[in-house]
């Protein structure tokens, strides 16, 4: 039974992440943020370009137009030649708003700050505050908020001229701000920066250019659009230029006007009009534009088109409980996993689950305009997946190594990695079961009366010595053969080649007497060892035995033993009083012999009688390490 400390220790690495990622959440909520607004941004660009809704227009002064007016010095309209140098005459502004309402416009927003007097003098001024007074209230002039900082910080509205603004009447500016999130992107609708600093500046603090557009066009603005603790979110349409374009070139040159007014184009729409140009600045990051930069004058565009659709990508604030739920939930996430014992299994699943919720928010983002908070639950399902998989794999490989030391203590090396790498199959590997197998049984000539000696003159200690010395080099040869060694009875060793892994008969009687013939000459070095310090020499037998028998772990409670059961270890103790008889070293039964075929030259020792079988003929197997001579 688990108590709920070794629980909570087993556990540790789980709940210490399901606390770091709340804490993470807690103290850097700003960069869960980002890493979310930034799956935004990569859902937006993944779902691709949509249609623009009808109604509007953005008139550019783009690279084309400046191109082209940089060439007029040998026009011969003097309105163009004035367009040589940057910035233009605000008359040309003025022309461009007779001819924008000639073409049926319902209002336009110019995203050009007029702060300071024209460098043309007041008269160039005061073309333009005519056309604005003609016009009013139908066009909007750009403002902007000055954000200082240091001692002497503060916010400062910068308007149009004081002329401008007169002509242009009252509520008619929109400013121009967009609020960029800490990479430097630009997400958020420009009226919520608008609707932020108006609690700072007083509320005659302009709305955003383009819902200040909008209310020109007496057109509906949908105030209500963000939920409590939601923030609306642009949601561009596509790359640049995605919203119908024109360039301002079209509405200077003659000819091309009058084309363009023939065709209807401009016809009831809400004209944007300002600088794409790449040398004139206004390029801002948003999604589908992280390299080009998108011309603000589009950002603008783009809440109109969001505001006329009444679409809005709804983005929640974190709150510290948001943190904490998001911290259970991967636990409990990590928990769940295992029911799941393999490591690639774990992380397999929590990745799939990781991948699951990525999709589940594109759709929310694509279909329904919402980012539900899921990319960090999936961030967190993904860090849940390797930390449990890497605590199973610590885990596993605790288990082998415990097997593998508890398996060592009677199967060859070899083989006890090859059950400790797959411990689910240990149970029954290991478990009773009914099998053929070799059975190899050692065993000391006249060890009695040898110990009776050693023990009469004080030698029990090398005694053990000795006979521990003898069973390392049995054990170490039976093996590097394959073989499992059972047990030891004295001065004799009983082991088994095929169990509890089998291989082929054929096999397993190579694999035993290699073992045996190994022994032979391992005895013997031990015996050379043991003469040159005057010691006296042992000699041995070594006998093979096959049949089926009952192998598996066996014992009580406290206790158990891998051993083997059957008439093969009762006949390999029977043919050990053979081989003692005939004066044989490695004598093996008749079913061995029949497996090894014609490997080796082996002597017939004759037919025997053996109690609980019927006769059968042993065999010995000439080796140059015995003492008896053996025919041919």
């Amino acid at each position: 039974m688990v108590t709920k400390g070794k629980w909570i220790k087993r556990q540790a690495a789980v709940l210490s992440l399901g606390v770091v990622i709340g804490g993470i959440g807690l103290l850097y909520p700003s960069q869960i943020e980002l890493l979310e607004l930034a799956f935004v941004d990569a859902a937006q660009e993944l779902r691709g370009p949509r249609r623009v809704p009808n109604g509007i227009t953005i008139v550019a002064i783009d690279d084309f137009s400046l191109q082209q007016a940089s060439n007029t010095d040998l026009s011969e309209r003097r309105d163009l030649r004035s367009l040589q140098h940057w910035p233009w005459p605000r008359k040309i502004y003025a022309t461009v708003l007779d001819r924008l309402f000639a073409c049926g416009v319902k209002a336009v927003a110019v995203d050009l700050l007029f702060d300071s007097p024209s460098i043309y003098g007041p008269n160039d001024d005061q073309v333009l505050a005519v056309s604005l007074k003609r016009f009013q209230p139908k066009v909007v002039l750009a403002a902007q908020v000055l954000e200082s900082r240091g001692a002497v910080g503060g916010l400062s509205l910068l308007r149009a001229t004081p002329a401008l603004s007169a002509a242009l009447g009252t509520n008619q500016h929109g400013l121009l701000n967009g609020f960029q999130d800490a990479d430097g992107v630009i997400r958020q609708r420009p009226n919520t920066y608008a609707t932020t600093v108006s609690k700072s500046l007083g509320k005659n603090t302009p709305r955003s250019l383009g819902v200040a557009l909008l209310q020109a066009a007496d057109l509906p603005v949908d105030h209500h659009v963000s939920w409590d603790g939601w923030l609306p979110l642009l949601d561009p349409y596509g790359p640049p230029r995605t919203i119908p374009t024109l360039s301002i070139w079209q509405l200077l040159e003659p000819n091309s006007y009058a084309a363009l007014k023939e065709s209807g184009q401009l016809r009831n729409q809400l004209v944007l009009l300002g600088p794409t140009a790449t040398s004139l600045q206004d390029l801002h990051q948003t999604a589908f534009a992280r390299g080009a930069g998108m011309p603000g004058v589009e950002v603008h565009a783009t809440e109109i088109a969001n505001q006329i659709e009444g679409r809005a990508l709804l983005f929640p604030h974190k709150s510290p409980g948001w943190s904490l739920l998001l911290g259970v939930m991967v636990v409990l996430m990590a928990l769940a996993s295992q029911r799941w014992e393999r490591p690639l299994t774990r992380l397999g699943m929590l990745t799939a689950i990781a991948s699951g919720l990525l999709l589940l928010s594109l759709l929310f983002i694509a279909q329904l305009g919402l980012e539900v908070g899921l990319v960090s639950l999936s961030a967190g399902a993904l860090a849940a997946g390797v930390i449990s998989s890497a605590g199973a794999t610590l885990q596993l490989q605790w288990q082998k190594r415990r097997l593998r030391q508890s398996l060592g203590r009677y199967l060859s090396p070899a083989v006890a990695a090859e059950i400790a790498n797959q411990p689910e199959e240990a149970d029954d590997i290991l478990g009773g079961r009914l099998t053929e197998v070799v059975v190899l049984m050692t065993d000391i000539r006249n060890f009695t009366s040898f110990t009776q000696s050693m023990s009469e003159s004080g030698q029990v200690p090398r005694l053990v010595e000795r006979l521990n010395l003898y069973f390392s080099e049995v054990v170490e040869a039976i093996h590097q053969r394959g073989g499992t060694v059972d047990k030891f009875i004295g001065d004799a060793a009983l082991a088994v080649f095929g169990a509890p892994i089998k291989r082929s008969s054929q096999v397993d009687a190579k694999a035993a007497i290699e073992a045996a013939l190994d022994i032979e000459k391992r005895l013997a070095k031990l015996n050379q060892h043991w003469s040159n310090k005057g010691e006296e020499s042992w000699e041995q037998v070594v006998v093979l035995s096959y049949g089926t028998v009952i192998s598996g772990n066996i014992g009580s409670r406290s206790r158990m033993d891998y051993t083997v059961i059957g008439d093969a270890v009762n006949t390999a103790s029977r043919l050990e009083k053979i081989a003692k008889q005939s004066n044989q070293t490695v004598v093996m039964s008749e079913e061995v012999a029949q497996l090894l075929g014609d490997q080796w030259t082996l002597k017939n020792l004759g037919l025997y009688e053996i109690r609980g079988q019927k006769a059968q003929h042993v065999y010995a197997i000439k080796s140059v390490h015995s003492k008896a001579k053996c025919l041919n």
